[in-house]
């Protein structure tokens, strides 16, 4: 951040020359404007209009640690802000009061701080973070000052997100088409409870879900149940879910427990299947500078199918998971949203797992494979680049045979040097041996390759690579849409080892998107409507292909 402002301190001193030495000149007739002079106006522009990739720290995040904080005040503002003439509009003023704003106590529950305690701005920051990360918030900054008394008073601003949602979604990939119509809100009475009642045809299967969470149950401060319900023909399906997550990096404990049960026809059978398990969490030297965490859990799992042969199975898993991770955040816009802060964590972060079902005999329990994974990330920045890398492992090892062995690799590039655009570049590779035959790596329409159809490609080897150039045309259209175009070229194949790829081989696409993203969202996640154009695709399928999908393809 120093680099950026120092860089356009460069460019306000070069604009201060260039007027006190051409004040009679007019730029753009370009009477008197040297070569020399042009490159110098050039690197001015660029200057003062490339935006830094992260906010410049504010005065909350630069007090001195140690003083103690006196008073907390909370300023919960609307989905609207009315008092802003653009603002105060009957549609606006309208939409206010069908939004309940969210509740004080709600707010002051995430705080990592209470009055009394030193100010910390490590802890300031991460509850920034923690208030962004809330479904039922688009917006929050903590602000603080040094009072008469010597003393720190806190302000905690949040701007709520629209909650209420009339679920109408449609979706056409690789031509097939899903539709969902429902009704769901993440921010009941201001409380923030969230609950749905959505029904979906998902590719030719209809079904109604319906799902409820709170994220403090009872009195108890960061206890949060949820649970869901599915149905549809031949299928019923239950599950609730108690937790207490790691909810910061001073969190010295977390826990939780599930309990599931499914109905569902397989083949000309019903296998009902009951699952409950439990699960604890503590963090080894708990510290706002790094994580470090061990995980254990258990879930015992019973099946039954009906027929004529009945077939059971009871299994006991042992799960075991550990995470280290360097905490070193950058706060960043138009990477996946478009006008809304987004944190990245750029630390090292490395996260092992392992699952393991022992064969109990007075459970009637039969061995089930060993599950080793691991998942390795790091992120880098200078400038308005950010590159994100990503590696992982897993495998399944049986009886003394190791197979479904995958490595990946994923590497995501963005700059953004030109104003209102973000060049996005993403690569990924997959490498797997011994796979079972009814789950091999797959590419398409769903999978990053665009113009293609869902799943076209399959084998044990995986290679994608993206180039978007994503151009932000209107923020706030209307105070409720941001709207950016996309161009894009795909590439990518799967093969499998014994028949190394060529580059004759890959299959390319070229297209243009549109990126609708509703603004006073907590997500602010865009829908992406893409046409693509298959360069090298069979003739028996068409060339052009669109696809209505969520989220940035990468």
């Amino acid at each position: 951040m120093a680099g950026a402002r120092l860089f356009k301190r460069a460019g306000i001193k070069l604009l201060k020359e260039y007027r006190s030495k051409n004040r009679d000149t007019d730029l753009l007739s370009g009477s008197g404007l040297d070569s020399q002079t042009f490159m110098r106006y050039l690197i001015l522009l660029l200057c003062l209009c490339a935006p830094p990739l992260a906010a410049a720290p504010r005065e909350a995040l630069r007090l001195p640690a140690g003083l103690i904080i006196s008073s907390i005040t909370v300023e919960s503002h609307n989905v609207f802000e009315t008092e802003i003439p653009a603002e105060n509009k009957l549609a606006y003023r309208a939409a206010n009061r069908i939004h309940s704003t969210t509740r004080d106590h709600v707010i002051l529950r995430e705080l990592l701080f209470e009055v009394g305690d030193r100010y910390n701005a490590a802890l300031v920051a991460e509850t920034e973070r923690n208030l962004r990360a809330l479904p039922f918030v688009r917006r929050a900054e903590i602000t603080a000052k040094v009072n008469k008394n010597g003393a720190v008073d806190v302000i905690v601003r949040t701007y709520d997100s629209w909650t209420l949602e009339i679920v109408a979604n449609y979706k056409r990939a690789g031509g097939a088409t899903s539709i969902k119509a429902g009704l769901a809100e993440g921010n009941i009475l201001g409380q923030g409870k969230s609950g749905s009642a959505v029904y979906s045809n998902d590719w030719g299967a209809g079904s109604a879900d319906f799902t409820y969470k709170d994220r403090q149950f009872l009195r108890y401060k960061r206890l949060q149940y949820s649970m869901a319900a599915r149905t549809a023909p031949g299928l019923r399906s239950l599950s609730l879910v108690f937790e207490r997550p790691f909810y910061a990096s001073i969190a010295r404990t977390a826990m939780g427990a599930t309990v599931s049960y499914t109905e569902a026809p397989v083949g000309t059978v019903s296998r009902r299947v009951v699952e409950a398990g439990v699960n604890y969490g503590i963090s080894l030297a708990p510290s706002t500078e790094r994580t470090r965490r061990v995980k254990f859990g258990i879930l015992a799992h019973r099946a039954e199918s009906t027929g004529p042969v009945p077939d059971r199975e009871r299994l006991l898993t042992l799960q075991l998971g550990a995470e280290w991770e360097e905490l070193d955040f950058l706060t960043a816009r138009r990477i996946q949203k478009f006008t809304h802060d987004e944190d990245y964590n750029l630390g090292f972060g490395i996260f092992p797992s392992l699952a393991w079902a022992p064969a109990i005999h007075p459970l009637g329990a039969r061995q089930t494979p060993l599950l080793p994974s691991i998942i390795v990330r790091k992120g880098f920045t200078w400038g308005n680049q950010l590159l994100l890398l990503n590696s992982g492992y897993s495998s399944k090892y049986f009886k003394g045979h190791n197979g479904n062995i995958i490595t990946s690799f994923d590497a995501a590039y963005f700059l953004r040097g030109i104003r209102y655009q973000t060049l996005a570049c993403h690569t990924n590779v997959d490498l797997g041996w011994r796979l079972d035959p009814a789950a091999p790596l797959v590419l398409g329409e769903f999978n990053g390759l665009r113009g293609y159809g869902v799943g076209e490609f399959t084998g044990s080897r995986r290679f994608l690579l993206n180039i978007e150039d994503r151009v932000y045309v209107w923020d706030e259209l209307f105070r409720l849409m941001d709207v950016g175009l996309v161009f894009f070229y795909d590439s990518g194949y799967v093969w499998t080892a014994s028949s190394p790829i060529e580059l004759a081989d890959l299959k390319n696409s070229v297209g243009v998107g549109l990126r609708l993203a509703p603004s006073r969202s907590a997500g602010n996640s865009p829908v992406r409507i893409d046409l693509a154009r298959a360069l090298n695709g069979s003739s028996n399928r068409p060339t052009w292909s669109l696809s209505i999908l969520g989220g940035q393809a990468f």
